[in-house]
């Protein structure tokens, strides 16, 4: 894999869950443009391992990035507080933070978690400190496969968006998510 220029704000999301030390293989379109050498994403989608500290410590990254519930873009029409709640009971779902949308899922369809995942992830060094698990492609298809196609990181792109700045872009031409180049 080359060198990709990545995005600050979806390597300071990497970094923050790197440094609250929380356990992932990364998964949906980061690690296709990981694989693909460049790409555009919507957010970022990760495998958190499900035991019960990694998913406190998890709680703890997201509140750091002043997460809330919602999807794309839009803050969840409920009262939960994920932070007083166990993440492995209400996934799969998906945070607003200030860098990026996280979608958390501690299964995936088709795959037995973080440990089914971890077997075949390489981690890739992404920046300084921030050296993420990346799903092998193959696991990638299988999660494709197998997943409900409501999971907007498993859905498969309706098109490509053009170029930023070629006068064609537009922020709402990408409508899940926050459009972000990597």
């Amino acid at each position: 894999m080359s060198v990709l220029e990545l995005d600050p704000t979806l390597l300071e999301a990497l970094r923050t869950l790197a440094e609250h030390d929380v356990e992932l293989v990364v998964v949906g379109d980061v690690a296709a443009a990981i694989h693909d050498n460049g790409g555009f994403v919507s957010g970022l989608a990760i495998v958190p391992g499900a035991y019960g500290r990694n998913a406190e410590r998890l709680t703890g990254a997201l509140a750091a990035m002043n997460a809330e519930l919602g999807i794309a873009g839009r803050p969840a029409a409920t009262e939960m507080d994920y932070r007083r709640m166990d993440l492995r009971e209400v996934t799969p779902c998906s945070f607003l933070t200030r860098y990026v949308d996280i979608d958390v899922n501690f299964q995936p369809g088709g795959t037995n978690g973080y440990r089914d995942l971890f077997d075949d992830a390489t981690a890739v060094e992404l920046a300084r400190g921030v050296r993420p698990l990346v799903a092998a492609r193959a696991d990638l298809e299988r999660i494709a496969r197998h997943s409900a196609s409501t999971l907007p990181y498993t859905q498969a792109p309706l098109a490509i968006p053009p170029e930023p700045g070629d006068g064609a872009w537009a922020a709402t031409d990408i409508r899940v998510g926050r459009p972000t180049r990597i």
